[in-house]
């Protein structure tokens, strides 16, 4: 009898769970074998407090490099786990401390990713707390993140008898009642089409101010804190504003003069004086970044992510 050959063992099969290695070579399982170039667009957040703005300013003032910017950590993460890099760009730009749930960016890829899931996880294992990406996908080569047909924009009061610490770094504190209905009636003067010239901010470098605002109000909301209980003295005002396009400061610029309108100082009728009147002047202080939130971005070719409404509001 001829002797039995040994089995053989069959070879383990690598498994494909995330557990975020060091080397970027082991990443490579994210990767098509085919190398196809690809276009990605991702939704993301951030906390805007330790940050410059979206874009580094270099040379600006003494403290301009203090800070690092949000493009900056982004690009410095798909190098990362990609192992190239990348220009992002996003659907505008954002000043120092101004937050968002929304924005919406894009990059292009030497070689496609198949696992969208586990790229985000990739990502955000690389990017610092205060930054993290929501969802991402393919989108043809045909898509601008900075050709937005619409945006959200939100601006949030705090007010109450103190500064509630989980807030402090994401809304305007005002100790003195503000009178939401008041604000209401008066941010309503600013839909349509007009030139927002006395709402934009010194040094702002556009061929036009003239924007159009498709919806704009203010309401008065409880405030949403895991185990805050409900206390009628401390509430949020948020100003609400979605326009085809959005001026330096144009948003703060706003939520200041509604502020001194929310506090009797001015009738809500001046708002109509001031948008005609085009004087940068007569306009209220530019209300802080902090109070600032980005909400969502819309586009007329439909946006890159299922879950999202595909046109933007009319």
């Amino acid at each position: 009898m001829s002797a039995r050959l040994p089995r053989s063992r069959p070879k383990p099969v690598d498994c494909l769970e995330f557990t975020f290695p060091e080397d970027l070579a082991s990443l490579s399982f994210l990767r098509s074998s085919h190398h196809m170039p690809a276009k990605y667009a991702f939704q993301f957040a951030f906390n805007g407090t330790p940050f410059c703005g979206w874009q580094k300013q270099s040379g600006v003032g003494p403290k301009a490099n203090e800070k690092p910017s949000i493009e900056e950590m982004l690009t410095e993460a798909v190098a990362k786990v990609c192992g190239e890099k990348v220009t992002i760009v996003s659907s505008g730009r954002t000043d120092a401390g101004v937050h968002s749930c929304g924005q919406i960016a894009h990059f292009s890829l030497s070689s496609r990713h198949e696992s969208d899931e586990h790229f985000i996880d990739a990502l955000n294992h690389r990017l610092p707390e205060t930054i993290q990406v929501l969802q991402i996908g393919r989108v043809p080569d045909s898509f601008r993140a900075q050709k937005a047909a619409r945006k959200q924009y939100s601006y949030y009061f705090q007010q109450g008898p103190a500064n509630l610490p989980h807030l402090r770094n994401f809304t305007m504190w005002n100790r003195r009642t503000l009178d939401a209905a008041a604000m209401d009636e008066a941010v309503r003067h600013l839909i349509g089409r007009h030139d927002f010239v006395p709402f934009c901010g010194a040094g702002a470098k556009v061929n036009s101010t003239v924007r159009e605002l498709t919806e704009a109000c203010a309401t008065q909301e409880s405030i949403p804190l895991p185990g805050f209980s409900h206390f009628p003295a401390q509430s949020l005002i948020r100003v609400r504003l979605i326009g085809t396009g959005f001026l330096k400061h144009m948003v703060r610029s706003i939520a200041g003069t509604l502020k001194e309108i929310g506090e009797g100082r001015r009738s809500p009728e001046d708002m109509r004086i001031i948008l005609e009147s085009g004087d940068r002047q007569a306009v209220g202080p530019t209300a802080p970044a902090r109070g600032l939130w980005l909400d969502q971005v819309w586009y007329d070719d439909g946006n890159p992510f299922a879950d999202q409404p595909d046109k933007a509001p009319d």
